[in-house]
């Protein structure tokens, strides 16, 4: 998945979420409710926790899809195959600060759990734009025209534009006063490991 997923999955929660407050909030519900106080009903007290067990759910699902929507037009930006891999890589410090700021502010988006979701679908957007660009066949294909530096020089950029991203990431890691204590494997295990492909077909396109 895109990193447009988070903000849809929270915008859909935070929709639905919302809808069923209205409805336990509605006047049909509070007559179910206080006739089941009035007949002692052993149903009472699961009913009552579950609405605030909602209530909370709500909140934390409305004040994610608030902050995350500020990341929307980075996102886009990201995603945009009209982009070339430079363009691309301009997004990286923007889109780091926003989520820095996000940490800081939120009181819900500012676990390990949701920043390891959210930069390893960074990782697949940026691998999903470096392939536009590297596509196997076109790659192969350079090869057999006896084009393999233009080859070369695609991967080398893509390498540049993922190694980029890292940095960003540390860079603000560093800017967290290192509360984004997490294991580099669980959030660049997919780019680490485009990346090492890239690596294995520059060898092969270096020695043609």
């Amino acid at each position: 998945p895109l990193p447009s997923t988070e903000i849809d999955f929270w915008k859909n929660k935070y929709e639905n979420l919302n809808s069923i407050c209205v409805q336990l909030n509605s006047e049909r519900i509070k007559k179910v409710l206080k006739f089941l106080e009035q007949n002692k009903s052993t149903y009472t007290t699961p009913f009552s926790k579950l609405q605030k067990e909602v209530q909370i759910a709500q909140k934390e699902a409305n004040e994610n899809y608030k902050y995350l929507q500020t990341l929307s037009e980075l996102f886009y930006n990201l995603a945009d195959t009209s982009k070339e891999l430079p363009e691309v890589a301009e997004q990286f410090i923007p889109i780091m600060h926003t989520i820095l700021l996000i940490w800081n502010h939120s009181q819900n988006y500012n676990t390990p759990a949701r920043l390891v979701v959210l930069i390893r679908q960074i990782c697949n957007a940026i691998i999903k734009q470096c392939r536009s660009t590297i596509d196997g066949n076109k790659i192969f294909e350079a090869i057999k025209n006896e084009e393999a530096s233009d080859a070369h020089g695609k991967l080398s950029l893509a390498l540049d534009v993922c190694s980029k991203f890292k940095d960003a990431y540390f860079e603000y890691k560093g800017k967290s006063k290192n509360q984004w204590k997490i294991s580099t494997n669980a959030l660049f295990v997919r780019l680490d490991a485009f990346s090492e492909r890239c690596q294995d077909i520059m060898h092969l396109t270096g020695a043609i």
